[in-house]
């Protein structure tokens, strides 16, 4: 493998990533870095960004334990560990991956955010060493273009680490809702851009699949606050579970109405639908079920955590199903907003679809397939 590729591979993965994530040469020379990594640490610009962060460290004896497959980690902030991760070819070292991983509160020690602290911390060292394995992955793909078997154990691969990184995500979150510290992080924008945004991405992947996926919004603007990251979460999980339950014909219709306050946002299917005695019990936390009559399809948080976002919102959440007919699920959004408020930066399809690790893969990869690293 040449340089070249494994700096193809690291921008196409981590670019649009959240996650502070660089790369460097066999002598730690600093060759890339993506947007949040830069935004964090701004050294990270000049050729020896890497090499500032651990000056306290023999250079010699970190690039000799790197270059035998060793990787090293320190913490040079107290708000972040830095780990670096060698990339071996032909036994010979040729660059280092760097991740951060970083503390989301702004006081580690504070008394009031004991419990996000350590969510964060067991979330981080959950989600790093999956980062790990996706890096991993995008090196083996670049050397499986002949071999059949291979691949398809990479996309096996691939389809799990979506799977358990969908699985933390819905866990932690269900922590912060059942135990009051979520907070939303609130932006004022149009709604109906973004409303475009998340169905024209999620179109593209569940037309892959033969389920078409219409939108309505109205061509006037709505401004209001909401908070898009977990806004985004909660739709496409809606999205995922009109497609889970499926039938042929189906199609999934997303529409936005403005009604006196309020946005309605709803979400319906001419899937297989709920009985009844199913209806009521799918907003419970861990409550899923099969169609084929398992008693479990799932790990049973996201329409709990959908209903947690929406009630955080200041909003209701409710949900209307016929067996053999359908489903449509509703939900409120009051329309207000407070001027110091960041402002919203509407996001297109691509947005979503250049993020390997966006909401709109983690939640549809069960459904849709995952793209390969």
């Amino acid at each position: 493998m040449k340089f070249d590729d494994l700096l193809g591979m690291t921008t196409e993965l981590y670019t649009k990533t959240k996650y502070p994530i660089a790369l460097t040469d066999a002598e730690l020379n600093v060759k890339w870095a993506n947007t949040e990594a830069l935004g964090r640490f701004p050294g990270l610009s000049f050729i020896n960004g890497v090499k500032d962060l651990i000056f306290a460290y023999n250079f010699e004896n970190i690039i000799e334990n790197l270059s035998n497959g060793k990787p090293f980690s320190s913490e040079p902030y107290n708000l972040s560990r830095l780990e670096i991760y060698p990339i071996i070819d032909s036994e010979a070292l040729i660059g280092c991956h760097v991740y951060f991983t970083l503390d989301n509160s702004e006081g580690r020690f504070s008394n009031d955010n004991v419990q996000e602290n350590i969510i964060s911390a067991i979330s981080n060292e959950f989600k790093m060493p999956l980062t790990i394995i996706f890096s991993s992955l995008g090196l083996m793909a670049r050397y499986t273009e002949n071999d059949e078997t291979l691949k398809s154990y990479i996309k096996l691969i691939t389809q799990n680490c979506y799977r358990l990184y969908r699985m933390s995500n819905h866990m932690f979150e269900a922590i912060r809702f059942t135990s009051g510290i979520a907070k939303l992080n609130l932006q004022k924008g149009d709604i109906c851009s973004f409303i475009e945004g998340v169905c024209e991405s999620a179109s593209i992947l569940t037309g892959a699949i033969g389920i078409p996926l219409d939108f309505v919004v109205p061509s006037e603007k709505i401004i209001t606050s909401f908070d898009p990251s977990r806004l985004s979460s909660c739709l496409f999980n809606l999205i995922s579970n009109a497609c889970k339950f499926t039938r042929e014909g189906n199609k999934i219709r997303v529409k936005l109405e403005l009604l006196q306050c309020n946005v309605v946002i709803s979400v319906s299917d001419s899937g297989i639908g709920m009985k009844e005695n199913v209806i009521e019990h799918i907003f419970k936390p861990y409550f899923s079920f099969d169609p084929n009559g398992r008693p479990y399809g799932g790990s049973g948080l996201g329409l709990t955590i959908a209903k947690s976002i929406i009630t955080l919102h200041g909003g209701t959440i409710a949900v209307e199903s016929r067996e053999n007919e359908g489903t449509r699920l509703a939900f409120t959004l009051p329309v207000k907003y407070e001027e110091d408020l960041p402002d919203y930066t509407a996001e297109n399809s691509i947005s979503y679809l250049s993020d390997r690790f966006s909401s709109l893969y983690i939640e549809l990869s069960d459904i849709c397939g995952s793209p390969m690293p």
